[in-house]
């Protein structure tokens, strides 16, 4: 159903340092080079958008956060992995595409400096996922499956929380109900060995709490169905807002 690629991208932010969630740069980078995707993007009523793009990665993720009060900005200038993720029935024209660009270098103004990025590779990913996973969670805005509302996030990645937008895209519906929730939980179980925290990071002119960790997952039904939960969840993202660079997850 979903497709997970990996672009490699040299960049550079003309200002030096960026003061806003990097996710933005990715989407900015994958629209320009696509533009195509720009209708996935957009809200459609009674759907999840199918689609994700991460923040920047270099070892980890790179985005702004606050430390104490103070924002820590972050220097765009070097190598860096980008992942996004599409429906399968437009795999083919992107990969198609792509070729075409590979080493062409674009410079495009980005709040009020300058971008310019080269696209270096692009690759198809594969999961292979095991009877345990463990999620490495860039900055993630978990929702409640009974109440989408942003004054009712959840801090906590529960299997329910966690996984409930992509069982939800794998259904090509916009909710849960409780059995499918208690489904999930049947399918999933967090392990002790688990490292999560809240942090604050910048969008646009709000400051938003994130969760940011790592999470052992442990499969209680070791079936095809559950391995595809995981494998949508690593590459369409878990959360809200995926398509603005939150709620990515990779194995670590």
């Amino acid at each position: 159903m979903f497709s997970s690629y990996t672009l490699t991208v040299k960049m550079k932010y003309e200002r030096g340092k960026y003061n806003n969630f990097t996710g933005k740069i990715s989407k900015i980078v994958l629209l320009t080079e696509f533009p195509e995707l720009e209708i996935l993007f957009k809200p459609a009523k009674g759907f999840f958008k199918p689609i994700h793009v991460s923040p920047p990665i270099s070892k980890e993720a790179v985005y702004p956060f606050y430390e104490r009060g103070v924002l820590r900005e972050v220097s765009l200038d070097g190598e860096y992995k980008i992942r996004i993720g599409i429906p399968d029935e437009l795999s083919k024209g992107i990969e198609e595409k792509i070729k075409n660009d590979i080493g062409v270098r674009t410079r495009i103004k980005v709040e009020g400096a300058i971008l310019e990025f080269t696209l270096e590779n692009f690759e198809k990913n594969e999961f292979k996922i095991g009877e345990r996973v463990k999620l490495c969670f860039s900055p993630t805005l978990l929702s409640n499956p009974f109440i989408i509302n942003r004054d009712y996030r959840k801090f906590l990645p529960s299997p329910s929380a966690v996984f409930w937008i992509p069982y939800a895209l794998l259904k090509n519906k916009n909710s849960v109900t409780p059995q499918e929730v208690a489904d999930i939980e049947g399918r999933i179980t967090e392990t002790w060995k688990s490292r999560i925290k809240t942090i604050w990071i910048p969008y646009d002119t709000r400051k938003e709490p994130v969760m940011i960790g790592k999470v052992e997952y442990k499969l209680l039904r070791n079936d095809d169905e559950t391995k595809k939960l995981i494998e949508t969840a690593l590459t369409l993202g878990v959360g809200s807002s995926r398509a603005s660079g939150f709620g990515h997850v990779e194995l670590c």
